[in-house]
């Protein structure tokens, strides 16, 4: 399709889904007719950015709060909703909830399957799904994916990385699906038991990635030694799970560059701003994603700020020929605090609450990074009050209480110590406290 006829599908869809977004959804027409717009009044792309406002996180909590479970948002009657979904925030922002009819379902395996499509994946092949299954809605879909591909399809996101490569052996694989920090660990593991996975998985055509980013020599050094092609995915549960993917170019070219995931234009209306001026991205230029889902009934998506920071790509910078612009591969981060730890987000907000609180301590710092053995650790490091007692045994008390309080309100475990003298860094800005070395360490 060329890209011009692109453009009038996405207009009539965007005009489609703007009006019906209107006249169902409570939530979305008070904060139109607040801003002084109605559907009418929009009547070119521009419009649509200029004057239909911008949706967060917040709003859609606030709203949820004040009318729970939903919100005010929902456009379908409850009989109608099959499937709830929530967002994996583990913070004091909290969880967003998303309700689904059984044809929001259906659409979003749909922008999956493109993705094993461009991967080379053929209904038929063997899969391995290594994503614990939750609340959250990109695990759950992509699952469902496979599935409706007609994938052989084997779920072991709960089991050990020995458990996961020895059934892997018995039923070799053409494709899984994991993180880039996973991967390292099953990489560790194979090295470990002296598995070769070009001699024992020489099906494998392609392993999906996603959660954060990662670097070029490490994506070629794990094609090398999986011998298998890297594809990249960005997800969202408010547009139903996977929205943008690698093509059959992967996730860098040949000379080194990055590659791109590229948006289903005729499914989602993607608009990649500038988040100070909110004029569009150009070319390779940084920007923040704004998704608009068509299609969604039971609850709509119209111009959802994700905070997440990309960088543009047009269709025009890929070899493919396709006509869907997208977003670079391997660089999506965040315009906020928020971390993601083992496939959770988690808010440095949080850990501020529990650990200053004590009274005992004074400051502390938080570092996310890969272990030898290639699993995902969060340090905390803790720096103790003067005056504070300084037993042993005591402050082995308070960093055991920490931990378990830690664990308890964000279901994510760390490593809580005591930091050296000097060894704590002081910000003017909370959210320096936390330190990513996760890409350096794969």
């Amino acid at each position: 399709m060329p890209r011009a006829e692109l453009d009038a599908l996405r207009w009539r869809r965007l005009r489609a889904t703007l009006e019906r977004t209107y006249a169902s959804s409570a939530f979305y027409r008070a904060r139109m007719q607040r801003a002084g717009v109605t559907p009418d009044d929009i009547r070119t792309p521009e419009d649509f950015r200029r004057r239909v406002p911008t949706v967060d996180k917040l709003d859609v909590l606030a709203d949820q709060r004040e009318r729970p479970p939903f919100g005010s948002v929902v456009a379908v009657p409850d009989a109608l909703v099959e499937y709830c979904f929530l967002t994996s925030g583990t913070s004091g922002k909290g969880q967003e909830v998303h309700a689904y009819t059984a044809a929001d379902v259906a659409e979003s395996l749909t922008s999956w399957a493109a993705s094993l499509h461009w991967a080379g994946v053929m209904p038929g092949d063997t899969a391995y799904h290594m994503v614990p299954i939750g609340v959250t809605a990109g695990p759950v879909t992509l699952l469902s994916a496979f599935q409706q591909y007609g994938l052989r399809t084997f779920a072991v996101g709960n089991m050990e990385g020995e458990a996961r490569l020895e059934m892997m052996q018995r039923f070799p694989p053409h494709f899984f699906s994991t993180g880039p920090v996973y991967l390292r660990r099953l990489t560790t593991i194979c090295r470990e038991q002296g598995i070769d996975p070009r001699r024992a998985f020489p099906a494998l055509k392609a392993i999906k990635l996603g959660s954060f980013g990662f670097d070029v020599p490490w994506a070629q050094e794990m094609e090398e030694f999986w011998g298998a092609k890297l594809i990249d995915t960005y997800a969202s549960t408010q547009c139903g799970g996977g929205i943008a993917s690698t093509c059959e170019h992967g996730t860098y070219l040949p000379d080194g560059q990055r590659g791109m995931m590229h948006f289903p234009e005729h499914k989602v209306y993607a608009e990649v701003l500038n988040p100070e001026t909110g004029e569009p991205a150009r070319e390779d230029e940084e920007g923040e994603v704004i998704l608009t889902a068509f299609g969604r009934e039971a609850m709509p998506i119209l111009r959802f700020r994700t905070d997440d920071k990309v960088i543009f790509k047009s269709h025009r910078q890929c070899a493919c020929g396709r006509p869907f612009d997208g977003i670079e591969a391997g660089t999506v981060s965040r315009y906020d605090t928020m971390l993601k730890i083992r496939g959770m987000n988690l808010w440095p907000e949080a850990i501020d609450a529990i650990v200053l609180a004590h009274p005992e301590v004074d400051e502390y710092n938080g570092r996310l990074g890969v272990a030898e053995n290639g699993r995902e650790v969060a340090r905390v490091l803790i720096e103790f009050k003067v005056g504070a007692p300084s037993d042993a045994a005591h402050r082995a008390r308070v960093l055991g209480e920490l931990r378990s309080k830690i664990k308890e309100n964000t279901g994510v475990g760390m490593e809580i110590s005591e930091a050296r003298p000097g060894e704590i860094e002081r910000f003017a800005y909370k959210e320096k406290r936390w330190k990513d070395q996760r890409r350096q360490q794969l």
